[in-house]
């Protein structure tokens, strides 16, 4: 199928549209002149007849007309010489039968008195009659349509004329018109292509008001977050590669030891702490890159939220020397997926046992859950990009467990929100106000 662009097809429509209206204006056009031009041609037999009546039979020796008068002058009817140009003795006959013998009351009206009479080769022949009142003495008189004819021609003529200069400037206006809003799409598309080309960092912008100009802007919305994702995403590696560097150096250099034997049993223990250190760096990254796969298409659960973090708490009783307080309100539900709700506290307790001095309390309420360590504040700065992945924290360290956290939260519909403390820091995950 062949290709038509824009500017092509805005022209065919221009066109389809303007050639129907023209079609459709002309004919009532038309109608209207015609109908226009018989009432002129009646309102000019009726002056006519005046003067015919007041001036005497010669007084139109000239006009296009033919008539015929009955009157105490002419008592057996007198016929213009151009009389038979337009009607014969027969249908006068016949006209003046119709109209005055046959008729019943004075002819007041004017559609009584005028009208028209089609000849054999079609054409109309119009008529004016005026008659007194006992219709003994009348007046009728006759005109071809060469009048209507040249009337509607001449008029016809002007209204093309019209039509064509507007369909000309319409026209003109339409392909400047199209070319500049194609113009404007094909820089939006070199745009696009140019992108990632341009590492995402050109930005353009159509800064008009109409559709084009919001695509325009939708687009730039599109190329900063792209942008920011890529340079998240390299950020990511370069920490990736660090992060993993480290345990990977440490088990290689222990290993040779061992295979040099040169190590005593505690390399063995050091070995077996920094594999499993691997190996939840390599969990965490697993959970990050699944979120990506979530969807709502199953329904979420109702988690109990005591009996999670109940589990969670068990778990840590043995990890660490912390002061773990809990304070559980019962029959506490959360809406989600217990995995990843449970990833959620977990990564927030770990957190909270790396920075805690002394003691980690957790209260569970109906609509919240609040995770506190007596720990340092966190910088005023880092709290706006916490969740971003591998951003550094006080201490340095930095990882993806927050940034499981916000991720998780955000799709379950969660609130969560990090707070200094008078003493210490807490993390609150809130429901939505409308489940609450």
């Amino acid at each position: 199928m062949k290709k038509i662009n824009i500017s092509s097809q805005l022209l065919l429509l221009f066109f389809t549209i303007v050639l129907v209206a023209s079609c459709a204006f002309s004919l009532i056009t038309l109608t209207r002149i015609q109908v226009f031009a018989e009432r002129e041609v009646y309102s000019r037999l009726s002056t006519y007849i005046y003067f015919i009546d007041n001036e005497g039979n010669e007084a139109l020796p000239d006009m296009n007309v033919g008539y015929y008068i009955k009157d105490s002058d002419n008592p057996n009817g007198y016929s213009s010489p151009s009389l038979s140009k337009y009607i014969s003795s027969e249908q006068l006959n016949d006209l003046i039968t119709e109209k005055l013998i046959n008729s019943h009351g004075p002819l007041i009206s004017s559609e009584a008195n005028q009208g028209y009479i089609v000849k054999n080769d079609k054409t109309k022949i119009y008529y004016v009659l005026s008659a007194s009142s006992n219709k003994k003495e009348f007046t009728i008189i006759f005109t071809d349509s060469s009048y209507t004819t040249n009337m509607v021609r001449n008029v016809s003529g002007q209204v093309i004329l019209v039509f064509f200069l507007l369909i000309m400037l319409s026209t003109y206006i339409i392909y400047m018109w199209s070319n500049h809003f194609v113009k404007r799409i094909r820089l939006i598309q070199s745009h696009i292509i140019n992108l990632p080309k341009d590492k995402y960092e050109v930005a353009y912008i159509d800064d008009s008001l109409d559709e084009i100009g919001e695509l325009s802007r939708a687009i730039e919305q599109m190329r900063i977050e792209i942008n920011h994702n890529e340079k998240t995403k390299q950020e990511m590696l370069q920490n990736l590669s660090h992060d993993f560097k480290t345990p990977i150096a440490v088990i290689k250099s222990y290993a040779e030891a061992q295979q040099d034997g040169m190590a005593d049993e505690d390399s063995t223990k050091v070995i077996i702490a920094q594999a499993d250190l691997l190996k939840k760096k390599v969990n965490r990254l697993l959970q990050y890159n699944s979120l990506e796969y979530l969807n709502k298409d199953k329904e979420f659960e109702d988690i109990s939220m005591n009996e999670l973090i109940t589990e969670i708490i068990q778990n840590y009783k043995f990890q660490t020397d912390l002061n773990l307080e809990v304070d559980l309100a019962d029959n506490v539900y959360f809406k989600g997926y217990r995995e990843n709700l449970y990833t959620v506290v977990d990564n927030i307790v770990d957190n909270a046992k790396r920075y805690a001095k002394t003691k980690i309390k957790i209260v569970l309420r109906k609509d919240r859950l609040r995770i506190y360590n007596d720990g340092e504040h966190i910088d005023e700065n880092f709290l706006k990009s916490s969740f971003k992945p591998y951003e550094k924290g006080s201490k340095g360290e930095f990882g993806l467990g927050l940034s499981i956290v916000k991720k998780t939260i955000d799709f379950f519909g969660l609130n969560l929100k990090v707070k200094n403390e008078t003493i210490g820091v807490s993390f609150i995950i809130t429901k939505p106000d409308d489940a609450k």
